[in-house]
């Protein structure tokens, strides 16, 4: 007998012996999920070992009709499947981990009867999946496989939505209590409110909203919110989300919600962004002028990360009503902080009581800094935290912009010790250099 493992190797490809076969369904399972539907179901020639297998492997992709011949043969493999893994025995198997249907770029979603397919597919799937994954590439923006559907289940945890076209009906997640995670990449965005009760981690990225109006997120479980660029249209409106913990918004000068004329501290709303940052009366809701939009919704956060362009001006219009952040310990701001005086860079020290780490990232352009009035007005000299221990600088050269804010940093109490600039040179391309700051004229 063969004592060795290259020795039984040798001896199973001679004698025909099939060693995948022999794996336990769970370990094929793992293999299996890795591929397209179609390939999963082709594995039942194989062998008469895996003639029931793909039956039950947890997961599902289907990739879209290229290399079908024909969308309909593809859209004929995809009905009969889901037939078979949900309706048959009654449709009480155990519901799947995840099922995905990628449609990015075989232009499947072109045609109104594909659109159809795939919304009723979705409908099929969504009461016994945990996990759905949609990425489509939307050639105009109605319809969608998602249109006026309303999404119930009681097994979906997590939904990713990549180019999807999405509004009301479909935000509204009050029909799915186990629901978790949220992520919605260049999506389009048009809807009044986000609904749901169980939502813990929201992702919005590179969407587009509506420029008229904002939707409403209020989310009462929200743990983490990440919000990057709202192209075109308004930022959120944010509600009450008190077990937030983490937020980190990065807005760019591509939202509505900027001064058009370059102003930081806008221009008193003779343009567009600034005139109806409060809503337009003629196509939509309108917004309370002497409360918060944006701010008070990340009260709650340990942990907050701002960064915009510097036209925006969403957080510098909030700072007149800036809430108290009580629970605040690590924040990270970048230059929009610095304009009018620093107001924003104050007023934030002002509202962090115990705030320990504060990062400032500072970009390679012109500085930001504003001799213009800011909207908050700093009350007392002396704001730092007591629980401050670091601040830390981050810049590609160290100029006369960080020379200002060691200026300011000092003049409201915080001590020089406290301040460390890191460096990043170019001329040493990815090294960085720190400094602790111990003097400076």
């Amino acid at each position: 007998l063969p004592n060795t493992a290259p020795e039984r190797e040798a001896s199973a490809m001679a004698s025909g012996v099939d060693s995948i076969s022999a794996l336990p369904d769970d370990v094929l399972h793992s293999v299996l999920r890795l591929l397209p539907a179609e390939e999963v179901v082709r594995t039942c020639v194989l062998a008469r070992r895996w003639r029931g297998v793909w039956r039950s492997v947890p997961s599902l992709r289907f990739n879209g009709a290229e290399g079908w011949g024909s969308a309909d043969r593809f859209a004929q493999f995809v009905d009969h499947l889901l037939h078979l893994r949900f309706a048959g025995d009654g449709g009480a198997r155990a519901p799947l981990d995840s099922c995905e249907f990628d449609f990015d770029a075989d232009g499947f979603m072109q045609l109104p009867a594909n659109e159809r397919h795939a919304s009723h597919w979705i409908w099929q799937a969504v009461p016994h999946v945990r996990v759905l994954r949609l990425h489509v590439i939307e050639f105009e923006q109605e319809p969608s496989p998602l249109s006026d559907l309303r999404l119930v289940s009681q097994h979906l945890t997590r939904l990713d939505l990549v180019g999807v076209a999405v509004n009301d009906s479909v935000m509204d997640f009050s029909g799915c209590p186990a629901l978790v995670e949220l992520s919605m990449e260049v999506c389009d965005v048009f809807a009044n409110q986000l609904l749901s009760p169980s939502l813990k981690h929201l992702r919005i990225a590179r969407c587009f909203t509506a420029e008229d109006t904002r939707i409403l997120i209020s989310l009462p479980s929200l743990v983490s919110l990440e919000l990057i660029v709202c192209r075109q249209g308004r930022s959120p409106l944010l509600g009450s989300m008190p077990l937030l913990a983490r937020a980190v918004v990065v807005l760019k000068n591509d939202c509505a919600d900027r001064c058009f004329k370059g102003r930081f501290n806008d221009c008193g709303d003779t343009c567009y962004g600034c005139r109806y940052y409060y809503g337009d009366p003629a196509f939509g809701p309108t917004y309370d002028r002497n409360d918060s939009i944006f701010l008070k919704g990340l009260s709650e956060a340990t942990d907050l990360e701002l960064s915009a362009d510097s036209d925006v001006i969403l957080f510098d219009r909030d700072l007149k009503w800036c809430p108290t952040f009580t629970k605040l310990k690590t924040l990270l701001l970048n230059d929009w902080c610095l304009a009018a005086g620093h107001n924003a860079l104050i007023c934030f020290l002002q509202h962090s009581p115990i705030l320990e780490k504060l990062t400032l990232q500072l970009s390679k352009g012109p500085s930001y800094v504003s001799e213009t009035q800011g909207i908050y007005t700093p009350l007392v000299q002396s704001v730092a935290s007591n629980c401050l221990k670091i601040v830390e600088i981050k810049c590609a050269n160290v100029d006369s912009k960080v020379h200002r804010l060691l200026k300011i940093l000092t003049t409201y109490g915080i001590r020089l010790e406290q301040i460390r600039v890191q460096h990043t040179s170019r001329i040493s391309g990815s090294k960085c250099f720190n400094f602790v700051c111990t003097d400076f004229s």
